[in-house]
């Protein structure tokens, strides 16, 4: 319980554009593997406090392990953080100095294969972060199995902008017309099927799109992102600092035009910060990441 395989990513830009200080009020919007909460613990030290949001049980319960050094410092939080300002003023918090919010799904989670999210390990088509993680119960599942083709096209076209999403579409809707579509690696064996043998030559294995389309859509990963952001706001004591870490395009974008607020934001980077080749080497899931600071306008 108490082992994670995550690695930060971009820890010390994050924590000197949040400028983490001693005492104070900080919220990890997305818990993990508790990296990025033990930085803050740590750089608020002696009395800073940190609330920490995940979906994900298992997520809450290795970390309460994990940090149980800090005591009442850390407060985790079962919940989406698109509701963050709403679950900080249940606990009778109305403001807080920095937020962080790391976009990527972590290493643990990509490994619990309960989950469904990896195409390289058997489990069931779910892609659920967590119990919490939407409120219909979705599941990739379903959507595989019931959306209609064009529905299911648009979504890997524009969420996973994979541009063999007609492909993939027709595999599995012959497949489907058989057999409900349950497990991971039956689906990564259809895409496979749907694509060209060149694809087999590029960087990615070939359903990493189709999947990431599935994850974003069945967490609703964009809708959730925009209304942190607005909580962020909300809560955030004037000057204080929002960092968000993007590994998608269209999360970065929308980070991007939600900064542009001037009457709401102050960018901080005036172009979003990449990690450095030595930590790409090092992690090499970082290579997509950008990290984007803005402040609150008072």
């Amino acid at each position: 319980m108490n082992q994670t395989v995550h690695i930060p990513v971009m820890l010390e830009e994050t924590m000197l554009g949040l400028e983490v200080r001693a005492g104070g009020i900080w919220v990890d919007g997305t818990l993990g593997g508790g990296s990025h909460t033990r930085a803050l613990l740590e750089r608020s030290a002696p009395d800073g406090i940190v609330y920490s949001f995940d979906v994900d049980p298992n997520a809450l319960a290795r970390a309460k392990e994990t940090l149980k050094e800090f005591g009442d410092r850390f407060q985790a939080v079962e919940a989406n953080f698109r509701n963050l300002d709403d679950r900080l003023a249940e606990r009778g918090v109305m403001s807080v100095d920095g937020i962080l919010l790391d976009l990527g799904v972590s290493s643990d989670e990509i490994v619990d294969s309960s989950k469904g999210l990896s195409f390289m390990t058997e489990g069931p088509l779910d892609m659920r972060l967590g119990p919490k993680a939407n409120e219909d119960g979705l599941t990739a599942a379903d959507i595989v199995n019931t959306w209609k083709p064009n529905e299911i096209e648009q979504l890997i076209r524009e969420f996973g902008e994979e541009k063999f999403a007609r492909h993939i579409v027709d595999v599995i809707v012959t497949a489907r017309k058989s057999s409900r579509i349950t497990r991971t690696t039956e689906l990564a064996s259809l895409i496979r099927q749907a694509v060209p043998k060149g694809y087999e030559r590029g960087r990615i294995h070939p359903a990493t799109r189709t999947f990431q389309a599935l994850r974003i859509a069945v967490n609703d990963e964009f809708e959730s992102l925009k209304e942190a952001i607005d909580g962020s706001h909300r809560i955030l004591t004037p000057g204080g600092k929002l960092a968000v870490i993007a590994f998608h395009s269209l999360e970065d974008r929308i980070v991007k035009v939600a900064f542009k607020d001037k009457e709401r934001w102050e960018p901080i980077t005036k172009r979003p910060q990449e990690p450095t080749e030595a930590e790409v080497q090092k992690n090499s899931r970082s290579r997509s990441a950008k990290l984007r600071v803005a402040r609150k306008v008072q």
